[in-house]
């Protein structure tokens, strides 16, 4: 690691540097507390009516779809923002409430989702009756639908691919592929169907032509348990969002969406979210257009309590003061649901409320130790500290990292002590509980190996920085198997200045052709975070 951590800075020169870390950007989180409201009617076609009068005063065409089967309508979201086209609902036999907010909107053309065998003569009758133009987007299988859809969206470059044998992961998705018009076919989970094969060598000829090198061509949303490998066979690009259940998925599909978009369209004068169920499809369909339309995330929860990694993602999206609106009402989405999104019921999570700030040590231009075999020091903390935070945040924590790429907290004006005291800055400033620095150590004796916690008896909770050290330093020893090397204080600047717990974590030494192998694996860097996760349980009481 060398001496940058050491490293001390006299009280005029952190004056000078004032002005200049106001321009740093710095990640906020505070504990869940939105304004929450609720859009339902008393029925799935009454609500999806309700979302409509939300967010449509006008509209020249509508998209209709089967309020009591999804298939055909999974992949509706893109078209819906294509068009600016609200999606209402209806049973086999039309809703006469449907032609009434056609007229309110003003439509003259309606949008079938699915073939007759979908929606027949029971809804284009009266669409006929009431002087209405429509049409038919069906195939022979929902499979030849999405295809369909797909084809009349086009393609950026991009194509989504999620299971056509349930809704979850298309609907968590949606609102990203509404904003960048990036059209969702469906696969099996035994075989890719031909019909979405053919429109995936349509929409992307250059990617399948190159074997989808460089930027990710196909984003397939859902795990292997939804979408086996071996069903991608010949899918070019790949980019998998996957969590454990549909409730981590889409959270995945919020950070994801984040980082790409890079900014919500509809975060000014505060952030907005839907939040809609996950047991049931029809509320998330409607809800994801009006998501898409105006550019705000789509969360999903279960019907009676929220689940933690919603509760992280939504903790993170709140900057500012946000504004959910759920979907449903009690019977849908549960009052116990919207309380704690209010801030009225605290979870019941491991780390529910916790904020910590995770710092992969270096980045950029400042590439920390060098392996006996030109290995980088930078290269190793960032993946180890990308793990803890998506372990931190499935229990329900709010994660601030300090470097999410190879780019430092300073960017392009990188220097050694502005980089410091930014990376302190941002855990001071979200108001974190908890700082954890990442590192490797090294040393002129390649022999020197083993795992060290550092803590400082100058930062202002220096015994709660011991503590922690402890537990931390236990876990890892326990998952790494490397040399135990203890406790030990230190006076590291960004664990002395920082004003929460913190503790830096020297996982090995990159000196040590042995462990610079280990530092590099995966399988270590793995280890790496749920030993450190579980110290900061241990630490916490669990």
């Amino acid at each position: 690691m060398g001496d940058r951590h050491l490293r001390r800075v006299a009280p005029g020169f952190i004056l000078l540097l004032v002005l200049w870390l106001i321009g740093v950007q710095s990640a906020q989180a505070a504990p869940l507390t939105a304004q929450a409201s609720r859009i339902y009617g008393p029925t799935r076609i009454e609500t999806a009516i309700r979302v409509s009068q939300a967010g449509w005063q006008q509209a020249s065409t509508v998209l209709l779809a089967r309020a009591d089967d999804f298939p055909d309508s999974l992949v509706a979201v893109p078209l819906s923002y294509r068009l600016n086209a609200p999606i209402l609902l209806t049973y086999a036999k039309l809703d006469p409430q449907i032609l009434t907010e056609i007229k309110r909107l003003g439509a003259q053309h309606v949008i079938l989702l699915g073939g007759p065998g979908v929606l027949g003569e029971g809804v284009t009758k009266p669409l006929t009756q009431a002087g209405l133009a429509w049409e038919q987007i069906g195939g022979a299988d929902r499979y030849a639908t999405a295809a369909l859809i797909a084809e009349r969206i086009g393609s950026r470059g991009q194509v989504i691919l999620v299971s056509g044998e349930d809704f979850p992961d298309a609907l968590a998705i949606g609102p990203y592929a509404g904003m960048t018009g990036t059209p969702i076919l469906l696969t099996g989970k035994k075989e890719l169907p031909q019909a979405t094969r053919n429109e995936l060598n349509k929409l992307l000829p250059n990617a399948a032509a190159n074997g989808g090198e460089g930027t990710a061509a196909t984003i397939v949303v859902g795990g292997e348990g939804v979408i086996p490998a071996k069903v991608l066979n010949g899918v070019p690009g790949i980019k998998r969002i996957a969590g454990k259940d549909r409730y981590e998925t889409a959270a995945k599909a919020y950070w994801f969406a984040s980082d790409e978009l890079g900014a919500w369209q509809g975060d000014e004068g505060g952030s907005q979210a839907y939040l809609v169920t996950g047991e049931n499809y029809p509320d998330a369909l409607v809800a994801g257009a009006l998501a898409a339309k105006q550019g705000v995330p789509l969360f999903m929860s279960a019907k009676v309590s929220l689940p933690a990694v919603t509760y992280s993602a939504m903790g993170n999206a709140a900057d500012t003061n946000l504004k959910v609106t759920l979907i449903g009402g009690g019977g849908v989405l549960s009052d116990q649901v919207k309380g704690t999104v209010e801030g009225k019921i605290q979870p019941p999570y491991l780390l529910g409320g916790l904020t910590v700030a995770v710092d992969p040590g270096h980045g950029g231009p400042d590439t920390g130790a060098i392996g006996a075999s030109g290995t980088y020091e930078k290269n190793n903390t960032l993946p180890v500290a990308q793990h803890l935070a998506e372990l931190l945040r499935a229990a329900g924590a709010k994660v601030i990292l300090t470097r999410t790429t190879d780019t430092p907290p300073t960017g392009s004006k990188y220097a050694e002590l502005p980089d410091l005291a930014a990376r302190v800055n941002m855990a001071n400033n979200g108001k974190a509980d908890l700082f954890i620095s990442i590192h490797n150590n090294a040393f002129s004796n390649p022999q020197a190996g083993g795992t060290a916690t550092y803590y400082s008896s100058d930062n202002p909770q220096a015994a709660l920085a011991l503590k922690l050290g402890q537990a931390v330093q236990a876990q890892a020893v326990k998952q790494l198997s490397l040399q135990d090397r203890g406790v030990k204080d230190a006076d590291f600047y960004v664990i002395k200045h920082t004003t929460m717990p913190a503790v830096l974590v020297e996982l090995g030494f990159i000196s040590n052709p042995a462990e610079e192998k280990l530092l590099g694996s995966p399988d270590f860097q793995q280890k790496a975070a749920l030993g450190i996760y579980r110290g900061i349980l241990v630490y916490r009481g669990f």
